[in-house]
């Protein structure tokens, strides 16, 4: 089981994507948004121009899709 840490963090994203067994393509489809803004998610340095945090409702779409395949 993946060590997550408490609410989305982009580690937290890039666990989820492998526990999922998906690409970030596949994950951004579903989540409706795409590959570029879900990359920009992925970003660590917080203080990046690049960096985008992800809204509430993706993240609990991840965490539904996570608890379906009983990973968390």
């Amino acid at each position: 089981m993946p060590n997550f840490e408490l609410g989305y963090t982009p580690n937290n994203l890039r666990l989820a994507i492998a526990a999922l067994g998906m690409t970030q393509a596949a994950l951004a489809r579903l989540l409706g948004v795409s590959e570029r803004q879900l990359r920009k998610w992925l970003v660590e340095d917080l203080e990046s121009d690049v960096h985008a945090d992800m809204r509430l409702k993706q993240w609990r779409k991840v965490l539904e899709l996570l608890a379906k395949t009983n990973v968390v």
